[in-house]
């Protein structure tokens, strides 16, 4: 018998992307299904064959953690991206790989 649970995520603070990739990293114990209603991710897990109830629980738990984690990077990158983008034009532009 499948173990299963419901996370729901609020879309304005957890994007799609964020989800979808720690549902890539459970797949191993997980089976995670992602819809969107009403400014809400839910996201039904459950568990794969052969996966026991302590190991379903604490697959939930790291796809929980995975979900922040993977937020606040998501979150960082866009925060940083225009100085990387300013530091990457810098570094090519005294190349002469571009012409001036």
């Amino acid at each position: 018998m499948a173990l299963s649970d419901t996370l729901i995520f609020d879309e304005r603070l957890y994007d799609a992307q964020v989800l979808q990739k720690a549902a890539y990293r459970s797949i191993n114990s997980l089976t995670v299904d992602i819809t969107s209603t009403g400014g809400q991710f839910f996201c039904a897990l459950s568990s794969n064959i052969g996966v026991d109830e302590t190991s379903f629980l604490t697959a939930v738990q790291e796809f929980k953690k995975d979900v922040l984690d993977y937020q606040l990077r998501h979150r960082l990158n866009a925060e940083t991206q225009p100085i990387k983008n300013l530091i990457l034009g810098l570094a090519f532009s005294k190349t002469g790989l571009t012409s001036e």
